[in-house]
């Protein structure tokens, strides 16, 4: 959220000093053709690769000075490259910025969100780190850090929802990061009193019954977690994360046509999400549509080649289908440091089960039964796809660790339920 607050208010603040330097390309008299430099602020239907002219031209002109037209110059230009996907030139304006002005906390907040978007979270927190030095109560660098420590330490993203909550009592998205740290936890009731208070200070936003829909969910009361899901659906029907969560509940349920039904509305608003065609890619493997999964995973993988779960799921429907694996190329791109690369190492036979569960420990026990769950899952769905006789062993085991939030959960479940009435 950083980075977008962080845009809004360079956009808002752009004026004068634009304009000003965007004058020195003006020519007296009339044109008919806009001078370049003004395409880098203009309203209008420019291309991102004219307004990135623009920008540039009032950047050179200027020279090696930095006044404040080209400050937001580059500011601009770092938006426009961002939206093109042009990130590492983004972060080079932001540079510039902050190398002649160390405490220009938008560029910092900015290129924070950007750090983040490249998975470079030391480099993030240490943007973070330093707006909270030069401005203690910054409540966007405290949700900033918060949202990186919600993975690894959540304890402190926890201490940095509360600082930002001190700050801003009614922050709706400190609320909702905090109920996720709390549930994480596994402290549901101080989750959901988050979310209701969320609910309480914006009931006609979707984002509130959103988050409660979800501890009901992981609580396995899935009557709850719909009406919830309903409701945000209706609150803001062009928003496929509603969808998503309805599709949970019915994957939940067993119910995966319903399952499908609600992916295929997430992914018609956002086609592009790649946790979204995992997901579906994972329903169609459980109904037998495997050629409609592998084109999903394949999508998936197209958009992100370092998720590991996908790799994964892509992996399982492969072997299923007889198309031969892709995963020992995959796995390359994939962070062996991080979760869930032992079981990527897993299935290429790298290492044993037994080495499997060790590295899921953790020094948290909540992290520790979700990992040792995740473990217990995918080697049971591929013992299932083997034939091995510790399948069953393996997806009860799962069914028993995993949280009801997690997919690995109600696919468990779903593959102990059609092994039990197989004649």
């Amino acid at each position: 959220m950083s980075g977008i607050v962080g845009r809004t208010l360079i956009c808002a603040a752009a004026g004068f000093g634009v304009l000003a330097l965007t004058a020195l390309f003006e020519i007296s008299g009339a044109r008919a053709e806009m001078p370049l430099a003004s395409k880098c602020n203009a309203v209008g239907n420019f291309s991102l690769d004219d307004r990135i002219a623009g920008c540039t031209a009032i950047i050179q002109a200027a020279g090696t000075g930095m006044q404040q037209g080209v400050v937001m110059a580059r500011f601009r230009r770092a938006m426009f490259y961002r939206q093109k996907g042009e990130i590492d030139l983004a972060i080079a304006d932001y540079d510039q910025i902050i190398e002649r002005d160390p405490g220009n906390l938008n560029a910092r907040l900015s290129r924070a969100s950007i750090y983040v978007q490249r998975r470079d979270h030391e480099a993030a927190l240490a943007d973070y780190d330093k707006v909270i030095e030069l401005d203690p109560n910054n409540t966007y660098a405290y949700l900033g850090r918060a949202r990186l420590n919600l993975k690894d330490d959540v304890d402190r993203a926890i201490i940095d929802y509360d600082r930002a909550l001190r700050i801003h009592p009614d922050n709706v998205h400190a609320l909702i990061g905090r109920s996720f740290a709390y549930e994480t936890k596994g402290e549901s009731d101080r989750a959901l009193a988050d979310c209701a208070r969320a609910i309480v200070i914006g009931p006609n936003h979707w984002i509130g019954q959103f988050c409660r829909a979800d501890i009901y969910l992981a609580r396995g009361q899935t009557d709850l977690a719909l009406s919830d899901f309903d409701r945000a659906v209706q609150l803001n029907p062009k928003d496929p994360r509603p969808y998503v969560g309805r599709a949970r509940v019915f994957h939940v349920q067993g119910d995966l046509g319903k399952a499908l039904s609600n992916l295929d509305l997430a992914i018609e608003i956002n086609p592009n999400n790649p946790a979204f065609h995992r997901l579906r890619g994972a329903v169609h493997y459980q109904s037998g549509h495997l050629t409609e999964a592998l084109a999903d995973l394949r999508r998936s993988n197209e958009l992100d080649r370092k998720d590991a779960y996908t790799q994964l799921w892509f992996d399982l429907a492969q072997r299923k289908s007889g198309s031969g694996s892709e995963l020992g190329e995959a796995a390359k791109l994939i962070d062996p440091s991080r979760w869930p690369a032992p079981i990527v190492r897993f299935f290429l036979g790298e290492i044993t089960f037994e080495a499997l569960l060790e590295s899921a420990q953790d020094n948290s026990a909540g992290k520790t039964r979700e990992q040792v769950c995740e473990a217990n899952f995918y080697a049971g769905e591929l013992a299932l796809e083997q034939r091995a006789d510790q399948a069953v062993q393996l997806l009860r085991a799962a069914a028993d660790e995993c949280p009801k939030r997690f997919v690995e959960w109600a696919a468990a479940k779903a593959e102990l339920h059609k092994l039990e009435t197989k004649p």
